[in-house]
């Protein structure tokens, strides 16, 4: 362990994560989920709940909790060598009920934990570098239908998944993905106007784009900033739309930051990268998980059947 209280689990494996908070398995619909998932239980709990209350919640990721509730969550798994703590958490797969906690509060606690995780949800750079080619190489190709493309992507991401060694890296990209699928779907289906064909407000609906703007930094962590960028790959990435801005208030702008610090374009890009890659694991999830039973065969076991803390398999990332 290192660092202070407030960010004890700030860069824990999730092998750590387990030893500290234990491991639970978490229930997603059974469209959203190629089989039972297991995860340390600080992310099972706070995931769970956004799977019954924060399909229905507008804003959610995106509108802040309250830092004291984010805390008090954040620091009841921070046990940090406390014997009773780790075992009222091990013992309890739920949100402890004596925190009264928002949907905002537990979904800022849920992005706080995958923040803290070395290298992000995937965990390795190889992994995003996968899902680069994969949205770069069917990129706007002609002969591609759609719905053909769709499946082709599915696919060749869910291989690219097979490929991660580590059981519990495997089953939080499910888990994470999965989640924002429910929650983006919801959002992406939802009426755009009422029964008398007036526009009902939408602006704060979590729909796949904004989902992917908000958990883009969060794919990959701090690894992103040593991602070698391939400018001909990059070219053919279909980057999310950003709106032209008011020529005005962009003149403005151009007149403030004159003198400030220019980002690199390729800062820039990887961003957008990420986010696009973010985007596109959402909104083919529910195709790329129909390949899962196939394509991953020993994905899913027994929660007794995990391996021993400490005991991961040769190459994996936890």
């Amino acid at each position: 362990m290192h660092g202070n209280r407030r960010d004890i689990l700030k860069d824990e494996d999730l092998q750590s994560l387990v030893r500290l908070c234990g491991k639970s398995r978490l229930y997603l619909p059974a469209e959203y989920s190629p089989g039972s998932l297991v995860l340390p239980t600080c992310l099972r709990a706070t995931a769970q709940y956004l799977v019954q209350y924060g399909v229905e919640t507008r804003g959610v990721f995106r509108i802040p909790g309250s830092a004291r509730v984010v805390n008090t969550l954040y620091n009841y798994y921070c046990a940090d060598g406390d014997v009773d703590g780790i075992s009222s958490t091990i013992c309890c797969p739920n949100l402890p009920s004596h925190i009264q906690a928002s949907a905002h509060d537990v979904a800022s606690t849920f992005k706080r934990l995958l923040f803290g995780l070395p290298g992000g949800i995937l965990g390795t750079l190889s992994l995003f570098d996968a899902f680069v080619a994969i949205q770069g190489q069917l990129g706007g190709e002609a002969e591609f239908t759609k719905r053909r493309q769709t499946k082709l992507r599915a696919r060749m991401i869910a291989l690219a998944v097979s490929t991660v060694t580590s059981q519990l890296r495997r089953d939080l990209i499910c888990a994470v993905f999965g989640l924002l699928c429910l929650i983006g779907r919801s959002a992406e289906t939802a009426p755009r106007e009422d029964e008398h064909g007036m526009p009902l407000l939408t602006s704060d609906l979590m729909g796949y784009n904004a989902l992917g703007i908000v958990f883009g930094p969060l794919l990959v962590g701090d690894l992103l900033n040593s991602y070698i960028v391939d400018a001909v790959s990059t070219s053919e990435l279909e980057l999310p739309h950003v709106p032209l801005p008011n020529a005005r208030k962009e003149r403005r702008r151009s007149k403030k930051l004159e003198n400030s610090p220019q980002q690199p374009a390729l800062a820039i890009d990887k961003i957008h990268m990420a986010n696009g890659i973010t985007e596109m694991l959402i909104t083919h999830w529910r195709e790329w998980e129909d390949y899962t039973d196939t394509l991953l065969p020993r994905l899913y076991f027994h929660v007794d059947d995990l391996e021993a803390c400490g005991h991961s398999p040769a190459g994996s990332q936890m």
